[in-house]
Protein backbone atom coordinates (compact mmCIF):
# COMPACT_ATOMS: atom_id res chain seq x y z
CA UNK A 1 0.00 0.00 0.00
CA UNK A 2 1.86 3.02 -1.27
CA UNK A 3 1.91 6.18 0.81
CA UNK A 4 1.26 8.52 -2.12
CA UNK A 5 -1.83 6.58 -3.20
CA UNK A 6 -3.08 6.52 0.39
CA UNK A 7 -2.70 10.31 0.57
CA UNK A 8 -4.48 10.53 -2.79
CA UNK A 9 -7.39 8.49 -1.45
CA UNK A 10 -7.65 10.70 1.64
CA UNK A 11 -7.80 13.84 -0.51
CA UNK A 12 -10.43 12.34 -2.81
CA UNK A 13 -12.58 11.24 0.14
CA UNK A 14 -12.45 14.75 1.60
CA UNK A 15 -13.41 16.17 -1.79
CA UNK A 16 -16.28 13.67 -2.18
CA UNK A 17 -17.71 14.43 1.25
CA UNK A 18 -17.54 18.20 0.72
CA UNK A 19 -19.05 18.00 -2.77
CA UNK A 20 -22.01 16.09 -1.35
CA UNK A 21 -22.36 18.60 1.51
CA UNK A 22 -22.10 21.53 -0.91
CA UNK A 23 -24.72 19.94 -3.17
CA UNK A 24 -27.18 19.14 -0.37
CA UNK A 25 -26.79 22.38 1.60
CA UNK A 26 -25.52 24.83 -1.06
CA UNK A 27 -22.49 25.81 0.99
CA UNK A 28 -19.87 27.78 -0.93
CA UNK A 29 -17.25 27.07 1.73
CA UNK A 30 -17.72 23.32 1.26
CA UNK A 31 -17.45 23.74 -2.51
CA UNK A 32 -14.12 25.55 -2.13
CA UNK A 33 -12.77 22.86 0.20
CA UNK A 34 -13.97 20.18 -2.23
CA UNK A 35 -12.20 21.77 -5.17
CA UNK A 36 -8.94 22.29 -3.28
CA UNK A 37 -9.02 18.70 -2.03
CA UNK A 38 -9.72 17.45 -5.54
CA UNK A 39 -6.81 19.47 -6.92
CA UNK A 40 -4.49 18.11 -4.22
CA UNK A 41 -5.69 14.56 -4.81
CA UNK A 42 -5.22 14.90 -8.55
CA UNK A 43 -1.66 16.20 -8.13
CA UNK A 44 -0.80 13.34 -5.76
CA UNK A 45 -2.45 10.82 -8.05
CA UNK A 46 -0.46 12.07 -11.04
CA UNK A 47 2.72 11.75 -8.98
CA UNK A 48 1.71 8.20 -7.98
CA UNK A 49 1.19 7.15 -11.60
CA UNK A 50 4.48 8.73 -12.64
CA UNK A 51 6.27 6.96 -9.78
CA UNK A 52 4.77 3.60 -10.81
CA UNK A 53 5.83 4.20 -14.40
CA UNK A 54 9.43 4.94 -13.36
CA UNK A 55 9.73 2.16 -10.78
CA UNK A 56 8.01 -0.59 -12.80
CA UNK A 57 9.51 0.41 -16.13
CA UNK A 58 6.26 0.28 -18.08
CA UNK A 59 3.19 2.40 -18.77
CA UNK A 60 0.97 2.22 -15.65
CA UNK A 61 -1.93 0.41 -17.31
CA UNK A 62 -1.15 -3.29 -16.90
CA UNK A 63 -3.31 -5.43 -14.66
CA UNK A 64 -6.39 -4.68 -12.61
CA UNK A 65 -4.74 -2.56 -9.89
CA UNK A 66 -3.18 -0.12 -12.34
CA UNK A 67 -6.32 -0.02 -14.46
CA UNK A 68 -8.50 0.97 -11.47
CA UNK A 69 -6.01 3.68 -10.53
CA UNK A 70 -5.76 5.04 -14.06
CA UNK A 71 -9.54 5.02 -14.50
CA UNK A 72 -9.95 7.01 -11.27
CA UNK A 73 -7.38 9.48 -12.57
CA UNK A 74 -9.20 9.87 -15.91
CA UNK A 75 -12.47 10.58 -14.09
CA UNK A 76 -10.73 13.26 -12.03
CA UNK A 77 -9.24 14.76 -15.21
CA UNK A 78 -12.63 14.70 -16.93
CA UNK A 79 -14.36 16.48 -14.06
CA UNK A 80 -11.61 19.09 -13.74
CA UNK A 81 -11.75 19.77 -17.48
CA UNK A 82 -15.54 20.13 -17.28
CA UNK A 83 -15.03 22.83 -14.64
CA UNK A 84 -12.27 24.68 -16.48
CA UNK A 85 -13.32 24.43 -20.13
CA UNK A 86 -17.14 24.50 -20.01
CA UNK A 87 -19.88 26.59 -18.47
CA UNK A 88 -21.37 23.63 -16.60
CA UNK A 89 -20.22 24.15 -13.00
CA UNK A 90 -22.65 21.68 -11.50
CA UNK A 91 -22.16 20.44 -7.95
CA UNK A 92 -24.39 17.50 -8.80
CA UNK A 93 -21.81 16.16 -11.25
CA UNK A 94 -19.09 16.44 -8.61
CA UNK A 95 -21.31 14.63 -6.13
CA UNK A 96 -21.68 11.79 -8.63
CA UNK A 97 -18.06 11.69 -9.75
CA UNK A 98 -15.89 12.07 -6.64
CA UNK A 99 -17.39 9.14 -4.66
CA UNK A 100 -16.71 6.90 -7.69
CA UNK A 101 -13.17 8.27 -7.96
CA UNK A 102 -12.64 7.48 -4.26
CA UNK A 103 -14.01 3.94 -4.63
CA UNK A 104 -11.82 3.23 -7.67
CA UNK A 105 -8.75 4.55 -5.87
CA UNK A 106 -9.51 2.33 -2.89
CA UNK A 107 -9.97 -0.65 -5.21
CA UNK A 108 -6.60 0.12 -6.77
CA UNK A 109 -5.01 -0.05 -3.34
CA UNK A 110 -6.49 -3.42 -2.41
CA UNK A 111 -6.73 -5.16 -5.82
CA UNK A 112 -4.53 -8.15 -6.52
CA UNK A 113 -4.13 -9.38 -10.09
CA UNK A 114 -4.78 -13.09 -10.54
CA UNK A 115 -2.85 -13.12 -13.80
CA UNK A 116 0.53 -11.51 -14.31
CA UNK A 117 1.38 -10.68 -17.88
CA UNK A 118 4.78 -9.17 -18.51
CA UNK A 119 4.80 -5.80 -20.18
CA UNK A 120 7.49 -6.99 -22.57
CA UNK A 121 5.15 -9.80 -23.68
CA UNK A 122 2.31 -7.41 -24.45
CA UNK A 123 4.40 -4.77 -26.19
CA UNK A 124 6.86 -7.06 -27.90
CA UNK A 125 6.38 -5.61 -31.38
CA UNK A 126 8.13 -2.32 -32.10
CA UNK A 127 5.00 -0.39 -33.01
CA UNK A 128 3.11 -1.63 -29.95
CA UNK A 129 5.44 0.20 -27.61
CA UNK A 130 3.43 3.33 -28.35
CA UNK A 131 0.18 1.83 -29.70
CA UNK A 132 -0.69 -0.01 -26.49
CA UNK A 133 -0.49 3.07 -24.20
CA UNK A 134 -2.36 5.17 -26.76
CA UNK A 135 -5.05 2.50 -27.22
CA UNK A 136 -5.69 1.97 -23.50
CA UNK A 137 -5.53 5.67 -22.61
CA UNK A 138 -8.06 6.60 -25.29
CA UNK A 139 -10.44 3.87 -24.11
CA UNK A 140 -10.28 4.84 -20.44
CA UNK A 141 -10.91 8.50 -21.23
CA UNK A 142 -13.85 7.36 -23.38
CA UNK A 143 -15.19 5.38 -20.38
CA UNK A 144 -14.83 8.49 -18.21
CA UNK A 145 -16.82 10.54 -20.74
CA UNK A 146 -19.51 7.86 -20.85
CA UNK A 147 -19.73 7.99 -17.05
CA UNK A 148 -20.57 11.69 -17.40
CA UNK A 149 -23.29 10.73 -19.91
CA UNK A 150 -24.61 8.19 -17.39
CA UNK A 151 -24.61 10.68 -14.51
CA UNK A 152 -26.37 13.33 -16.61
CA UNK A 153 -28.89 10.74 -17.82
CA UNK A 154 -29.72 9.71 -14.25
CA UNK A 155 -30.18 13.35 -13.26
CA UNK A 156 -32.45 13.86 -16.26
CA UNK A 157 -34.59 10.82 -15.43
CA UNK A 158 -34.96 11.86 -11.77
CA UNK A 159 -36.06 15.36 -12.71
CA UNK A 160 -38.31 14.21 -15.53
CA UNK A 161 -40.09 11.75 -13.22
CA UNK A 162 -40.69 14.37 -10.52
CA UNK A 163 -41.96 16.84 -13.10
CA UNK A 164 -44.31 14.22 -14.51
CA UNK A 165 -45.61 13.28 -11.06
CA UNK A 166 -45.55 16.89 -9.82
CA UNK A 167 -43.66 15.86 -6.67
CA UNK A 168 -40.76 18.24 -6.16
CA UNK A 169 -38.30 17.10 -3.51
CA UNK A 170 -35.35 19.09 -2.14
CA UNK A 171 -33.11 16.92 -4.32
CA UNK A 172 -35.01 18.08 -7.42
CA UNK A 173 -34.35 21.77 -6.69
CA UNK A 174 -30.61 21.15 -6.37
CA UNK A 175 -30.21 19.51 -9.76
CA UNK A 176 -29.34 21.51 -12.89
CA UNK A 177 -32.11 22.12 -15.39
CA UNK A 178 -33.25 19.49 -17.88
CA UNK A 179 -31.74 21.51 -20.69
CA UNK A 180 -28.38 21.68 -18.90
CA UNK A 181 -28.14 17.95 -18.17
CA UNK A 182 -29.26 17.18 -21.72
CA UNK A 183 -26.49 19.41 -23.09
CA UNK A 184 -23.92 17.81 -20.76
CA UNK A 185 -24.96 14.33 -21.91
CA UNK A 186 -24.90 15.32 -25.59
CA UNK A 187 -21.42 16.87 -25.46
CA UNK A 188 -19.97 14.07 -23.31
CA UNK A 189 -21.43 11.42 -25.63
CA UNK A 190 -19.82 13.08 -28.65
CA UNK A 191 -16.42 13.28 -26.95
CA UNK A 192 -16.66 9.73 -25.60
CA UNK A 193 -17.71 8.32 -28.97
CA UNK A 194 -14.77 10.03 -30.70
CA UNK A 195 -12.31 8.70 -28.12
CA UNK A 196 -13.84 5.21 -28.29
CA UNK A 197 -13.56 5.18 -32.08
CA UNK A 198 -9.89 6.19 -31.92
CA UNK A 199 -9.30 3.65 -29.15
CA UNK A 200 -10.82 0.83 -31.19
CA UNK A 201 -8.83 1.77 -34.28
CA UNK A 202 -5.51 1.96 -32.40
CA UNK A 203 -6.39 -1.33 -30.72
CA UNK A 204 -6.87 -2.98 -34.10
CA UNK A 205 -3.52 -1.64 -35.29
CA UNK A 206 -1.83 -2.83 -32.10
CA UNK A 207 -3.44 -6.26 -32.42
CA UNK A 208 -2.34 -6.53 -36.04
CA UNK A 209 1.26 -5.76 -35.12
CA UNK A 210 1.14 -8.11 -32.16
CA UNK A 211 -0.06 -11.27 -33.92
CA UNK A 212 -1.29 -10.27 -37.37
CA UNK A 213 -5.01 -10.34 -36.50
CA UNK A 214 -7.38 -7.37 -36.38
CA UNK A 215 -10.19 -9.24 -34.61
CA UNK A 216 -10.11 -12.09 -32.06
CA UNK A 217 -13.86 -12.44 -31.46
CA UNK A 218 -13.44 -12.31 -27.70
CA UNK A 219 -15.89 -10.83 -25.14
CA UNK A 220 -14.16 -7.48 -24.75
CA UNK A 221 -14.07 -6.83 -28.48
CA UNK A 222 -17.72 -7.85 -28.86
CA UNK A 223 -18.88 -5.63 -25.97
CA UNK A 224 -16.75 -2.75 -27.28
CA UNK A 225 -18.39 -3.09 -30.71
CA UNK A 226 -21.87 -3.12 -29.17
CA UNK A 227 -20.97 -0.07 -27.06
CA UNK A 228 -19.72 1.77 -30.16
CA UNK A 229 -22.93 1.00 -32.04
CA UNK A 230 -25.16 2.06 -29.15
CA UNK A 231 -23.43 5.41 -28.70
CA UNK A 232 -23.55 5.97 -32.45
CA UNK A 233 -27.32 5.48 -32.26
CA UNK A 234 -27.49 7.75 -29.20
CA UNK A 235 -25.62 10.56 -30.97
CA UNK A 236 -27.70 10.23 -34.13
CA UNK A 237 -31.00 10.27 -32.26
CA UNK A 238 -29.94 13.10 -29.95
CA UNK A 239 -29.61 15.20 -33.09
CA UNK A 240 -33.38 14.87 -33.61
CA UNK A 241 -35.87 16.69 -31.41
CA UNK A 242 -37.99 13.57 -30.86
CA UNK A 243 -35.16 11.80 -28.97
CA UNK A 244 -33.94 14.69 -26.84
CA UNK A 245 -35.24 13.49 -23.52
CA UNK A 246 -36.31 10.41 -21.62
CA UNK A 247 -35.53 7.85 -24.33
CA UNK A 248 -32.10 9.35 -24.95
CA UNK A 249 -31.43 9.34 -21.19
CA UNK A 250 -32.31 5.64 -20.97
CA UNK A 251 -29.95 4.97 -23.87
CA UNK A 252 -27.24 6.73 -21.86
CA UNK A 253 -27.90 4.42 -18.90
CA UNK A 254 -27.93 1.29 -21.08
CA UNK A 255 -24.77 2.44 -22.82
CA UNK A 256 -22.92 2.72 -19.53
CA UNK A 257 -24.06 -0.79 -18.61
CA UNK A 258 -22.35 -1.96 -21.81
CA UNK A 259 -19.26 0.01 -20.82
CA UNK A 260 -19.17 -1.92 -17.54
CA UNK A 261 -19.54 -5.19 -19.47
CA UNK A 262 -16.66 -4.12 -21.71
CA UNK A 263 -14.48 -3.18 -18.75
CA UNK A 264 -15.14 -6.28 -16.62
CA UNK A 265 -16.21 -8.78 -19.28
CA UNK A 266 -12.69 -9.86 -20.19
CA UNK A 267 -11.90 -11.04 -16.68
CA UNK A 268 -15.27 -12.65 -16.06
CA UNK A 269 -15.52 -14.52 -19.37
CA UNK A 270 -11.90 -14.99 -20.35
CA UNK A 271 -10.28 -12.91 -23.07
CA UNK A 272 -7.32 -11.98 -25.19
CA UNK A 273 -7.52 -8.68 -23.26
CA UNK A 274 -7.19 -10.11 -19.73
CA UNK A 275 -4.32 -7.73 -18.96
CA UNK A 276 -6.54 -4.61 -19.24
Amino acid sequence: MKLILLMTLAAYVVAAVHYVVAFMHKRRSSERVAFMSLAAGFALHTASLATDWIEDGHYPLFGLRETFSFLAWTLAVTYLLSLVLTRYRTLALGSFTLPIVSILTFMAMVARDKTAIASSEITRSAGSTWLFPLHTTLLLFAYAAFFVVFAASVMYLVQERELRNKTFSAFFHRLPSLMTVNDIATHAAGIGFTLLTLGVLTGMLWSSERDGRLWHNDPKEIFASLTWLLYLVLILYRSTASWRGRRAAWLGVIGFALVLCTFFGARLLGSYHVFG
